[in-house]
């Protein structure tokens, strides 16, 4: 993505840095558990992290992405951002926190970098990313940030212009009425977004699933472990894998039917496109097959039925 990308300011923020590894998904998709996996693999993921494990030093670097490049870098590829590099840079110092930079496996987990995959390709040209996908059904019913500032909004939306959003304000009060209509489109953005910068970085995107890490914890792994170009460490990952649970998956069947119907509304195509669904859950029946069912039922449909 940034073979013919001018790189003087990033190059001395980064230089004598090995390529990292970043991981970024849609929130809620669990990529603490990821993050985890990472540390017990020998990844160094940042000496100032939240509970979630996020490199908090990471996200000044996004936010100020998102709201002056993002979705649109075509100013940023013509010109450039000092400002982003300095911000890297400070990052960068909080984000090793006394650990030595010279270390061979770092990297981070911040959900919202994939929005910054373009200006970090200027500092990382050999970094390798990893995307953590999960059912957007699932996702849809966790609760993240209110698209209500101009930051929140870029990211669902990709603009900060917006003020209603389906016949819904782009509010606290409209999204806690509906938040699985708000987050379903959040997930859909990151999701796609994610997958689009993945065709570009080619070898050095891995997309795995939450479903797959969660029922195959230590093939997963392997496979995370083999991208790195790092040893498996196979003792330290099996005694974690006891902690790892499938529980939440499918989560989204205890939610009321039109709850979830409303999320299949904006997510379908690409859940389908991922496999999370073999059919169309909104397609209509055929004409032939309410026949059918109207016959098994004993019931005559009407000649003129749509």
């Amino acid at each position: 993505m940034s073979g013919r990308l001018a790189a003087t300011p990033f190059t001395a923020v980064t230089a004598g840095l090995a390529p990292p590894v970043i991981v970024f998904c849609k929130s809620h998709s669990g990529s603490r558990l990821l993050a985890a996996a990472l540390q017990r693999l020998g990844v160094f993921m940042g000496g100032v992290l939240n509970e979630s494990l996020d490199s908090l030093p990471m996200l000044p670097l996004v936010e100020h992405t998102v709201l002056r490049h993002h979705p649109d870098f075509t100013a940023w590829r013509r010109h450039g951002d000092e400002a982003a590099a300095a911000i890297l840079d400070r990052g960068l110092d909080e984000h090793f926190a006394g650990h030595p930079r010279a270390t061979r496996h770092w990297g981070w987990k911040l959900c919202e970098t994939v929005y910054a995959v373009p200006v970090l390709e200027r500092g990382f040209p050999e970094a390798r990313y990893i995307h953590l996908v999960r059912d957007g059904r699932d996702v849809a019913f966790c609760d993240h940030a209110v698209p209500d500032t101009p930051l929140w909004k870029k990211v669902y939306f990709g603009t900060d212009r917006l003020m209603t959003w389906q016949g819904r304000r782009l509010s606290h009060k409209d999204y806690h009425r509906g938040s699985h209509v708000f987050n379903a489109a959040h997930w859909l953005a990151s999701v796609s977004l994610g997958r689009t910068y993945g065709a570009m970085l080619g070898p050095r995107y891995l997309e795995i699933r939450y479903e797959d890490l969660c029922r195959d914890f230590l093939g997963q792994m392997a496979v995370v472990a083999d991208f790195l170009g790092m040893e498996r460490r196979r003792g330290p990952l099996a005694e974690f894998a006891s902690c790892v649970s499938a529980a939440s998956i499918g989560k989204h069947r205890l939610r009321p039917v039109a709850a979830v119907r409303e999320v299949l509304e904006i997510e379908t195509p690409l859940l389908l496109s991922l496999g999370y669904l073999d059919t169309d859950p909104l397609a209509k029946p055929s004409r032939s097959l309410r026949r059918r069912l109207s016959a098994w039922m004993g019931r005559t449909p009407e000649r003129n039925a749509a």
